[in-house]
């Protein structure tokens, strides 16, 4: 079935439990193809790191389509950032950043036309709960 809006999954656990769940939900719904984005968060290597190790332990046709960094600091308008979102060619998204760090990738994605139908972002961090409001975008 075709999914209406940008879908936002938020978890409170560690960050290879929320990869692990999240594989999962792509296997059950046959989302084989995606892409990794991060921030310069800690840990962001390590997050890439797992990402393959969950891939390439797989016997499921995963097709990983990439890694796109972003140095949000040194981009404060975004422009450089919605130029890297637009380059990804997958529909979903596995982002790994903190809260904040969210609102701006968000921000970026939405004015870059990556947040509408047919655009699934899975967030995964250590640090993105404690609040009820979930990002506007």
């Amino acid at each position: 079935p075709q999914e209406k809006g940008s879908t936002f999954l938020q978890l409170g656990s560690s960050t290879e439990q929320q990869l692990q769940v999240i594989f999962e939900v792509l296997e059950e719904y046959d989302w084989t193809a995606f892409a990794v984005v991060t921030t310069l968060l800690p840990g962001y290597e390590d997050f890439v790191d797992y990402v393959e190790v969950l891939t390439d332990s797989s016997f499921i046709g995963w097709e990983h389509r990439g890694v796109v960094t972003l140095n949000l600091t040194d981009d404060p308008e975004g422009a450089r950032t919605r130029r890297q979102l637009r380059e990804v060619t997958a529909q979903i998204r596995l982002l790994y950043c903190s809260r904040d760090e969210a609102e701006a990738v968000f921000r970026a994605a939405r004015d870059a036309g990556l947040t509408g139908p047919g655009y699934i972002w899975f967030v995964v961090g250590t640090n993105l709960g404690g609040s009820e409001q979930l990002p506007e975008h």
